[in-house]
């Protein structure tokens, strides 16, 4: 497979390990980064729609180069991301359980608040201000009781998923590493 077909991820690290971990540096530096290079991967492809396999490119200084730092890299971030699509299929899960438990909460106040819309119909009129606040405070309080559980159920495990799907991009990345003078 041609390059060109490839998506490419350059990145310019000082150390191997600044690809997981941040390191301990001046924070006014030009060269320092700010995220990790496996994070910052992770917004890379995250930003785009493209499904091309990816080719990291890495650059390490001339001192920090040996036989086996590609390989090391490769087998490193496969792990990394074999744990974090462990670890997000968990919040997913997690994220589900947390709405369906809050619905135990929800549940009671979305109904009080429609007992107030249909018993507030009957005490006042709907065209007055006083049946206008209930109705609208009736409507609200079930808008309230149901939207957590609901977004935790239907929504938030939506970005762990494709956080997932970038996840087995990066996995299944090529890994070159080149050497760069410093100065």
């Amino acid at each position: 497979m041609g390059r060109a077909e490839q998506r490419v991820i350059p990145l310019n690290l000082n150390h191997a390990y600044e690809m997981f971990e941040m390191p301990q540096a001046d924070l006014f530096s030009e060269f320092r980064n700010f995220l990790t290079g496996v994070d910052y991967c992770i917004s890379e492809l995250r930003s785009h729609r493209d499904k091309a396999p990816v080719l990291l490119d890495i650059s390490l200084p001339d001192a920090q180069m040996d036989a086996g730092v590609e390989e090391r890299i490769s087998r490193t971030m496969r792990r990394y991301c074999d744990h974090r699509i462990s670890y997000n299929i968990r919040e997913q899960r997690a994220s589900r359980f947390d709405g369906a438990s809050a619905l135990w909460i929800g549940l009671p106040i979305a109904v009080v608040g429609m007992l107030i819309v249909i018993l507030g119909e009957k005490v006042a009129n709907p065209s007055e201000s006083g049946g206008l606040v209930l109705n609208t405070g009736g409507w609200i309080l079930a808008w309230i009781g149901l939207w957590f559980p609901l977004d935790s159920i239907l929504f938030t495990p939506l970005g762990y998923g494709r956080e997932n799907k970038v996840l087995r991009q990066l996995h299944d990345a090529e890994v070159v590493v080149r050497a760069r003078a410093t100065t």
